[in-house]
C-alpha cells in the first residue's frame, strides 16, 4: 500500500505503544517493556512496517504521547519521535497520553472516565475526560494526585496509551510537542 501513513508512540509508562496507521489501515502493538523503550522501539518499528508494506520514507506524520509519565520514558518517545520527523520530513503532533489511555473505553455522552498512571510515593498522574460529539472533553486536567483524592467511579488504573487511539485522536492533536512533567 503506497501513500503518507502516520507512525503513533508512546513510552510515558511501562508499556511501549507503536503504530503505523493510514485511514482505516494499519497496526498497533502495545508491549510492557518497563524501562527498556529504547532497547524495544526500532525492531518493533521494523516489524511493524514490515506487516503494512510500509518503508520508513512513507512516514508523514507522528502523534506522541506527551505524557505525564517518567522523565526518562517521556524523553525516549520525544527524542526518537522527533528524530524520525527529522529524517523523513514529517509532522509532529502531540496527544496527552492518559487521553490515549482511556480514548477506546469512553462511550458518546457516557459517563466521564479518569485513566490513572502509578507515580512514585503513592502519587498517581490523572486527569478526566468525556465524550461529546465525538470530541474528547478535558473535565479535570492531567495532575498529581493521592490516593484519598481519587474519584470514587470512573478510575482505570494503568491502562496503557492505545496506539490506534493516538492516530483517531490526531484531529484534536495540537502540532508540535512539549512534554507534561507533573
Amino acid at each position: 500500500m503506497k501513500g503518507v501513513w502516520t507512525l503513533t508512540l508512546d513510552t510515558a509508562t511501562p508499556y511501549l505503544s507503536l503504530g503505523i496507521f493510514q485511514g482505516e489501515a494499519g497496526v498497533g502493538r502495545v508491549v510492557r517493556v518497563e524501562r527498556r523503550h529504547e532497547e524495544s522501539l526500532f525492531p518493533l518499528l521494523d516489524e511493524l512496517l514490515a506487516k503494512v508494506g510500509a518503508r520508513k520514507e512513507e512516514i508523514g506524520a507522528l502523534v506522541l504521547g506527551e505524557g505525564p509519565g517518567s522523565y526518562t520514558g517521556l524523553r525516549i518517545a520525544l527524542a526518537a519521535g522527533l528524530g524520525i520527523a527529522l529524517a523523513q520530513g514529517a509532522k509532529v503532533f502531540a496527544v496527552s497520553s492518559l487521553l490515549a489511555a482511556c480514548w477506546p473505553f469512553l462511550q458518546e455522552d457516557g459517563p466521564p472516565l479518569t485513566p490513572l498512571f502509578t507515580a512514585r510515593n503513592r502519587l498517581y498522574y490523572g486527569a478526566t475526560y468525556a465524550r461529546r460529539e465525538g470530541r474528547p472533553i478535558e473535565v479535570l486536567p492531567p495532575r498529581k494526585l493521592r490516593a484519598e483524592e481519587l474519584p470514587p467511579t470512573g478510575l482505570l488504573l494503568d491502562p496503557p496509551p492505545d496506539p490506534r487511539a493516538l492516530y483517531d485522536l490526531l484531529p484534536f492533536a495540537r502540532e508540535g510537542v512539549a512534554p507534561l512533567y507533573l
